[in-house]
């Protein structure tokens, strides 16, 4: 009996111990070889970590292009409720050449409630042949729950401006996947 006892008091303590800190989830994502609507040439990564409430979560963010010449740039916002710690301009512009196609941001953010969050990225890239956008969306999870959805009710029939014929609204569910490598 002692022996079980001595032997099972320094794993129970260790895994009370475990228990009650929460470790930061990474979570990563990238959209390199994925299939996206006509846009400008730029490809992201980014790991984010899972943090509890008024913790520091590390963001990186890496965008790519394979423009070889041209401006690109970047504009940032983040939602309300995160707080960013990290001093990050949120207007970005650089200059394209061959051997700088890789552009690295970096965040330090927290929330005070917990909840599903999102740092919004709008990059463009303007050279010779015109100037293309696309944006991303890069999620910060604080706490244990996710936020809940909202939906905004809207009436089965309205009228279109400027004619009179009625437009038929269906209801439709969007799911964002995070896809793991």
């Amino acid at each position: 009996m002692k022996k079980i006892t001595l032997l099972l008091t320094p794993l129970l303590l260790l895994l009370g111990l475990n228990a009650e800190v929460m470790k930061p989830e990474n979570i990563s994502g990238n959209t390199m070889k994925q299939y996206s609507k006509p846009g400008a040439p730029i490809d992201m990564k980014y790991t984010s970590q899972r943090v509890d409430l008024n913790e520091t979560a590390d963001v990186n963010i890496t965008l790519n292009t394979t423009a070889s010449n041209g401006t690109f740039s970047a504009i940032i916002t983040l939602d309300k409720e995160l707080i960013e710690l990290s001093d990050t301009q949120k207007d970005l512009s650089f200059d394209i050449y061959q051997d700088q196609q890789e552009f690295i941001i970096n965040f330090k953010v927290k929330a005070q409630d917990q909840g599903l969050y999102y740092i919004r990225l709008i990059t463009k890239i303007s050279n010779s042949y015109g100037s293309k956008l696309r944006s991303f969306a890069v999620p910060v999870y604080i706490g244990e729950e996710e936020k809940k959805v909202l939906t905004k009710g809207i009436t089965n029939q309205f009228k279109a401006l400027g004619s009179s014929e009625n437009i038929s609204v269906s209801k439709a569910i969007e799911t964002i996947k995070v896809l793991k490598n």
